[in-house]
């Protein structure tokens, strides 16, 4: 494991002083080392404490720098307004402001990058999908004719490890997207100094959790004769809800976007990224959300003196809307034994949470 370090130095009080080194990865498993020096008359005693935590939450530093804008949707949160998202309401230029109460897919907004100007992206509408979001002579419009460069922004981290983002015009190079007050109309494009009505939290339409399921399990340890047992098991991506999917292509962009976000996230082994990312491509490779999975029922024979199960990957993708939720189910895995434990010298076993 690689391991980044930074050191901070502090003292506490008039006597000893405490040197906290921390490291952290981006899979966030955090290492802390202690060091504390104590003077008591003619001898110095240092003692030293390691500690390591094996976290799941959710670190901003770390979210940012695995965050993929391309071709990912997101909803846009204001700073300072905090339940302000962007959204468009019609098909009018000045049809775009904040909304803070429901949420609806008018509030969805996919990021496509420009060919040639490297980090500045179109803002798309999901809705009115011909829409983008405009720098018009300094106004904050919405248009849907031909591509211009005033159409372009980019997305530049606050400086803060916070999460938050100010929205630069790429061809005014100055102006940023401000909300300068609570109405829902009260949106510009602004280029005198920073304030935090200026900053934006792009949250992902989906959420990724990885992990490795129980398909099956039998211990015939006891057993003096092999067990016949049939399961079934399904792959591909099963889904939440039959609500009608509007528009695929961006659904099938999110998807694949976060999984890639997640796998930055956590630092997923080449194994494990091949085997999610082969079979999200199979399972959209067919137009019919209804193929997108398929259930078989496989035969397994557990031999007398074993303990044997049958795991297999997952992704849980939480939509940001319920009904969007789904699921990838991969390849299975049999793990044999003749003790309680299974080994998993390949590390089939996964489990990262978002």
């Amino acid at each position: 494991k690689q391991w980044y370090q930074r050191r901070v130095a502090i003292t506490a009080g008039d006597s000893s002083p405490f040197h906290l080194e921390f490291s952290y990865r981006q899979s966030l498993c955090y290492k802390i080392l202690v060091s504390s020096f104590v003077k008591d008359n003619k001898k110095e005693m240092k003692s030293q404490l390691s500690l390591i935590f094996l976290v799941t939450l959710t670190i901003n530093l770390a979210v940012c720098q695995s965050l993929v804008l391309d071709n990912n949707q997101f909803l846009i949160y204001n700073k300072v307004y905090h339940k302000a998202r962007l959204t468009q309401w019609g098909s009018g230029g000045s049809n775009v402001g904040t909304y803070e109460h429901a949420l609806y897919p008018d509030q969805l907004w996919t990021l496509e990058p420009h060919p040639s100007q490297k980090g500045c992206y179109y803002i798309i509408n999901e809705v009115h999908s011909q829409y983008r979001i405009a720098n018009w002579r300094h106004r904050f419009v919405v248009y849907s004719g031909p591509h211009f460069s005033d159409q372009l922004f980019r997305f530049v981290p606050s400086g803060n490890n916070d999460g938050f983002f100010y929205i630069y015009s790429c061809l005014y190079k100055n102006d940023r997207i401000a909300k300068y007050g609570v109405g829902n109309q009260q949106i510009s494009m602004y280029s005198g100094p920073r304030y935090n009505d200026q900053l934006w939290k792009l949250v992902p339409r989906f959420k990724v959790n990885f992990y490795t399921d129980e398909v099956f399990h039998f211990d015939n340890r006891q057993g003096s004769s092999p067990i016949t047992r049939e399961i079934t098991v399904t792959t591909g991506i099963k889904r939440s809800s039959s609500h009608t999917i509007t528009n695929k292509s961006t659904y099938k962009m999110s998807v694949e976007a976060s999984m890639k976000g997640g796998f930055k996230l956590f630092g997923m082994s080449a194994t494990a990224k091949a085997d999610y990312s082969s079979e999200l491509e199979t399972t959209f490779s067919e137009n019919n959300e209804l193929s997108w999975s398929k259930t078989e029922k496989i035969v397994f024979i557990i031999r007398p003196g074993k303990n044997f199960k049958v795991m297999q990957h997952k992704v849980n993708f939480d939509g940001q809307f319920s009904y969007d939720s789904c699921s990838l189910l991969t390849s299975i895995k049999i793990f044999e034994s003749d003790t309680a434990h299974f080994e998993d010298k390949d590390n089939f076993i996964i489990s990262y949470v978002q």
